[in-house]
């Protein structure tokens, strides 16, 4: 049961770890751990919205705005999937 648990943990990491690099064309395998706002220079309004729109996509699910807005970081989506369930 926790090694289910723990797979399916891992693999929407993953997930969420290629929706970054894609919608911020960084090529595969870069750490996206400690991407930010602040510290990716393609990631303007039109990535974050794109980032949005992959992750509703992706993970099955609607980021009202006010999430939408809190995600400013890859740990701060974790965040708000988490908060999700997912």
């Amino acid at each position: 049961m926790v090694e289910g648990r723990l797979r399916k943990f891992y693999e929407e990491v993953v997930l969420l770890e290629q929706i970054f690099r894609a919608v911020f064309e960084m090529p595969d395998g870069a750490d996206v751990s400690n991407l930010r706002q602040v510290n990716a220079p393609k990631w303007d309004s039109l990535a974050h919205v794109s980032l949005i729109a992959a992750i509703e996509s992706e993970f099955g699910t609607t980021i009202d705005a006010a999430d939408a807005l809190r995600i400013t970081s890859f740990r701060a989506a974790q965040a708000v999937l988490d908060e999700r369930g997912l």
